[in-house]
């Protein structure tokens, strides 16, 4: 495996997935979830009128949907959707992607071609190497505890947990090269 450094100086298209799920605006979100299922993704671009007009992802129907009380059967990918999708262009370095995702607060850009979507880029594919190794997700390894696998604290909940993976060891002490903040 490449170092760090390394991997943050390769092309964003070396850590993007050209498998784009795109759903109509007016999709259900059982259409949607069921369509990810398939598809093996974590995320599909919503289109209106075939264009593109936002970003719907697993935690958008886990947080907004099923915490949030709607039902899926009813509720539109354009109810909970983000909008406007964040992009990247695909000469750009893994590097901008990771800051510009860590500075956005946000797991995902799309990566664009001359004004097309050519793929998806996701924080964690960037942070584990290549989208072939997985990082865990220590949140679903066991159900009474919520442990980082990075540093072992063990944290109260799943959004603490992500919290914490995100501003201690994916967040702006990796990008500036301090190995004792990750």
């Amino acid at each position: 495996m490449m170092d760090l450094n390394q991997a943050l100086d390769e092309p964003v298209t070396k850590y993007m997935s050209k498998n784009v799920l795109y759903l109509p605006e007016a999709s259900t979100v059982v259409e949607a979830a069921r369509s990810m299922q398939k598809n093996g993704i974590a995320a599909a671009i919503v289109t209106k009128n075939g264009k593109p007009v936002g970003i719907v992802t697993e935690r958008d129907i886990l947080y907004k949907v099923v915490a949030g009380g709607m039902d899926p059967r009813k509720a539109k990918v354009s109810e909970i959707m983000s909008s406007p999708i964040q992009t990247i262009e695909d000469d750009s370095k893994a590097g901008e992607a990771l800051a510009k995702m860590t500075r956005l607060e946000i797991r995902r850009l799309a990566v664009m071609h001359e004004g097309k979507i050519v793929g998806l880029v996701v924080q964690k594919g960037i942070v584990a190497g290549s989208l072939k190794e997985q990082v865990p997700l220590p949140e679903l390894l066991s159900p009474n505890e919520f442990r980082c696998p990075y540093c072992d604290q063990v944290l109260e909940n799943a959004e603490a947990l992500s919290k914490h993976i995100d501003r201690l060891h994916i967040g702006s002490g990796l990008l500036q090269g301090d190995s004792r903040k990750w």
